[in-house]
């Protein structure tokens, strides 16, 4: 019998034999939770407290850790773009745009470290 084991994220305690997507919204406040000293480290700046602070630092990091190779570090100028339409809706759009963000940037930590070992 093949058993796969579902990853649950987002601090969540549900466990419906989904994962979270179907039940654990991403909110600005999570975001910045999750992310916003990893990418204020690369960013070289203070950790943001606004979703707009958050999406320019998103993009900084992501320039400087291109510019040493980091893989994937073109993820976070996408994410970047996603923060800043976030930041002018609200509602279900702004969810789902929050939602995409957060998928490109759920390999930060890794890319943080790395950078931090060649910088």
């Amino acid at each position: 019998m093949h058993s796969s084991t579902i990853v649950h994220r987002y601090d969540c305690a549900i466990h419906d034999g989904d994962g979270c997507d179907g039940h654990c919204a991403v909110t600005v406040d999570k975001l910045l939770g999750w992310y916003a000293d990893d990418i204020a480290f690369a960013a070289e700046e203070a950790p943001a407290t606004t979703l707009e602070a958050f999406a320019a630092q998103v993009g900084t990091a992501g320039s400087r850790m291109e510019d040493v190779g980091i893989n994937n570090a073109e993820d976070l100028d996408a994410a970047s773009t996603y923060l800043n339409d976030a930041a002018n809706t609200s509602g279900i759009d702004q969810a789902v745009l929050l939602k995409r963000a957060s998928d490109l940037l759920n390999n930060v930590r890794d890319m943080v470290d790395e950078y931090r070992d060649m910088v």
